[in-house]
C-alpha cells in the first residue's frame, strides 16, 4: 500500500513521491476492507524488475440482481502507471488482466479517451446512454461563475470571483423574468424525508417487483457506502419522496460541494413517479443554494427529463465489458436501475484533499 500511493500521488495527484497520511486510508476503505470485497477480483498492480510498483489498477466490486439471479459487477477505478518505466504497456496489460476476470459485467463511468481505445480494443463497448450528461440550471450567473472557477486558466478563476459577488443580483432578477414567463420552480406537491439505511433497502426490495436489473444492496454495504459519501467535501443529500396521499414517488441521492453544482447520483422511482421525485430534487437543492443540478441520463428518464428544460450534454465515457449480449442489452432499458452510485464515478473524493490534509 506505501508504494502504491507513492506512485499515486506521484502520477495522479500532486506529482510528489510523498503521499499524504488519508491517501492510505482511502485506498484501504474502498479497495481493501470495503463490505464487498472479493478476493477473485482483486485490485491489481504491476511489479517492475526493481521491485518497484509502476502500475496500479483499482478494483470495485459491486453485486447486481438481474432476472432474479446474482450478478457480480466489477467497476474499474484508478488507473495509472508511471510514465517513466522501462516496461511498456502496463496500463493496457493491467486493464486485459481485469478484464478477464469472473465478474459477468465490467464497468466504467469516467473514461478517457486512452481508456475507451483500450476497453474496445478487449471486445468492450461504450454505453451511449450513460455518456450522456443532464444539467438543471437554477440560477444562471452562479452556474456561470462555478463553471468558470473550474477552468485552468488564470484570468478565468479572477473573473469568477467578481462574477460571484454580483451573482445573487442577478440570479434575482432571472427568477422575475422567470416568474413572469411562468418557467420558474414551484415546490412540488410532495413530502421527504431522510433516506435511511433501512428505507433504501426496503425501496430496492420493493423495486424487484419492476425492474429486471438492479443493485443488491445489503445493510452493511450501504452503511459503508453513506460513510463514503459523507468523506466527500460538501453534503451528500438523501431523501425518500411522498406524493400527497403518503405513496412513496421514489427517491434521490444528491452532492451538493461547496462550488454549488449538485450531483445527482441516484434518482429512482420504480413503480413511482419520476416526474415528482425529479421536481423535489430541483426544489430541494434550490433550496439548499444550488447553482445547477447535474447528472447521467438514466433511462427510465429520458421522458421526465425532457419535460423540464434539462440541458444535455456529452459527459464522461461509460463503458462495459460482458460476453452476455442479453445483460448487455439490460443496461439500457428502463427496467435496469444502475447508476452513478453504483459505479466509479463519485469515488474521487481523495482528489479533493489539500496535500498536507484538510
Amino acid at each position: 500500500m506505501p508504494r502504491v500511493c507513492r506512485l499515486y500521488e506521484r502520477v495522479a495527484r500532486s506529482g510528489s513521491p510523498d503521499p499524504p497520511p488519508q491517501l492510505a486510508g482511502y485506498f484501504e476503505r474502498t479497495v481493501l476492507d470495503h463490505p464487498w470485497y472479493d478476493p477473485e477480483i482483486p485490485s491489481l498492480v504491476y511489479e517492475g524488475a526493481d521491485g518497484e510498483i509502476v502500475g496500479f489498477l483499482g478494483s470495485h466490486v459491486r453485486r447486481l440482481r438481474v432476472d432474479g439471479r446474482p450478478v457480480r459487477m466489477a467497476a474499474s477505478g484508478q488507473l495509472v502507471a508511471d510514465p517513466t518505466t522501462r516496461q511498456r504497456g502496463v496500463g493496457a496489460l493491467l486493464m486485459r488482466h481485469f478484464l478477464a476476470g469472473p465478474q459477468e459485467l465490467a464497468i466504467t463511468d469516467g473514461a478517457t479517451e486512452t481508456v475507451r481505445q483500450m476497453w474496445t480494443g478487449l471486445g468492450g463497448q461504450a454505453l451511449v446512454h450513460a455518456s450522456i450528461g443532464w444539467t438543471k440550471v437554477l440560477r444562471p450567473a452562479a452556474m456561470t461563475a462555478a463553471m468558470m472557477s473550474q477552468s485552468a486558466r488564470s484570468v478565468v478563476p479572477t473573473l469568477a470571483r467578481s462574477l460571484r459577488f454580483v451573482a445573487p443580483p442577478l440570479d434575482a432578477a432571472a427568477q422575475i423574468v422567470a416568474r413572469r414567463a411562468d418557467i420558474r420552480l414551484t415546490p412540488p406537491d410532495a413530502t421527504a424525508e431522510p433516506l435511511t439505511v433501512d428505507a433504501l433497502l426496503d425501496q430496492i426490495r420493493a423495486a424487484a417487483r419492476f425492474l429486471r436489473l438492479y443493485p443488491d444492496y445489503d445493510a452493511e454495504f450501504v452503511r459503508w457506502l453513506f460513510q463514503e459519501l459523507s468523506a466527500i467535501d460538501g453534503a451528500p443529500v438523501r431523501h425518500l419522496v411522498r406524493d400527497r396521499r403518503g405513496r412513496v414517488a421514489g427517491w434521490y441521492i444528491y452532492h451538493l460541494p461547496p462550488a454549488g453544482v449538485a450531483s445527482a447520483l441516484q434518482v429512482a422511482a420504480p413503480g413511482g413517479d419520476p416526474d415528482l421525485v425529479l421536481d423535489h430534487l430541483f426544489w430541494d437543492a434550490a433550496c439548499r443554494g444550488a447553482a445547477a443540478v447535474q447528472g447521467r441520463l438514466e433511462p427510465a428518464l429520458f421522458g421526465p427529463l425532457g419535460g423540464r428544460r434539462s440541458l444535455l450534454r456529452r459527459s464522461s465515457g461509460a463503458l462495459a465489458h460482458t460476453d452476455d449480449q442479453h445483460l448487455l442489452g439490460l443496461l439500457g432499458s428502463p427496467k435496469a436501475l444502475l447508476t452513478r452510485l453504483d459505479g466509479e464515478w463519485w469515488m474521487g473524493h481523495h482528489l479533493l484533499w489539500r496535500r498536507r490534509g484538510r
